[in-house]
């Protein structure tokens, strides 16, 4: 049985009344009020659990030159990210009015132009804010989607898929359920399909980032030569408040006599635009997650 498909419980009920609690008093507020102040809650709460240890941990390995208190100040920076992330993903409907104002790199439109033309992957990390990428794509007419990861309720599942479902005309796919049949046979009629590329995947190739193995979903370097469609890195980087700058990098993809190999190079070769942006904006990153498993 599916996430979705399970039985309602009442701990479902009442943690889905406790979401609209939460959104009912966002929606109080100006947006870069509530942004600010959910930033200020994850920062006050989430340095004392449990997870603060494991990024700690992470960037220990990551920036072995820099002692605890530049670590700690690189986590404090990611919790307010993460919060502020959380309260505009509550909020995703009031930043159509406004993800017009992002700051765009030269050749920005025609990128969007090419993309449209030919379609294509984009392959994005959870930096910044990933969860704007539907709103620009929806505004510039393409025709966009994506898989996601189910969450354990349902309720509050159905009410997250609902808001952003309008931002994807291809649809939101669950992990699973021939998500990837999906998203190549939108890629192969001409469209685009979004994917997050920095967790972990327990089946994925071992590439370097940050100086270790990490296991590394190779499904949109794969989708991209086999349908011979651009490969682009891309992320909405937060620059002060709630005001974001879209960054995008074409990922140069092989085509040898050896397909693995090739798939292999591509995936190396985000992890490492991944790796540079995380560098230079690391507090904008989740280093709480189990990248390297």
């Amino acid at each position: 049985m599916s996430k979705r498909s399970r039985p309602i419980t009442l701990s479902h009920r009442l943690e889905y009344a406790g979401v609209m609690l939460v959104i009912g008093l966002l929606r109080l507020m100006p947006l870069a009020m509530a942004s600010q102040f959910m930033g200020w809650c994850w920062r006050q709460v989430a340095p004392r659990l449990s997870r603060q240890k494991r990024a700690m941990a992470h960037l220990r390995e990551a920036f072995p030159d820099k002692d605890d208190a530049e670590l700690e100040a690189i986590t404090t920076g990611m919790w307010d990210n993460l919060g502020r992330t959380f309260a505009e993903g509550l909020l995703v409907d009031r930043f159509e009015k406004i993800a017009g104002d992002f700051d765009k790199p030269e050749g920005y439109e025609a990128f969007v132009t090419t993309m449209k033309d030919k379609g294509g992957i984009l392959v994005s990390l959870h930096s910044g804010n990933w969860e704007l990428g539907g709103i620009v794509a929806h505004q510039h007419g393409v025709a966009l989607t994506t898989v996601y990861q189910t969450l354990k309720n349902p309720l509050v599942d159905a009410y997250v898929i609902k808001q952003r479902s309008s931002m994807f005309k291809g649809g939101i796919h669950a992990k699973g359920n021939k998500a990837g049949t999906k998203l190549m046979a939108w890629v192969k009629a001409g469209n685009i399909a979004a994917i997050m590329g920095d967790l972990r995947d327990h089946g994925g190739l071992k590439v370097p980032f940050f100086g270790r193995p990490a296991p590394s979903n190779i499904f949109p370097a794969r989708m991209a030569r086999g349908l011979d469609v651009p490969l682009v890195a891309a992320r909405i980087m937060r620059s002060k408040g709630i005001e974001f700058e879209i960054e995008f990098e074409f990922v140069d993809v092989q085509f040898t006599d050896d397909p693995e190999a090739d798939i292999a190079d591509a995936t190396m070769k985000v992890q490492a635009i991944f790796e540079k942006w995380v560098r230079a904006r690391p507090e904008q990153w989740m280093w709480a997650h189990k990248r390297w498993g």
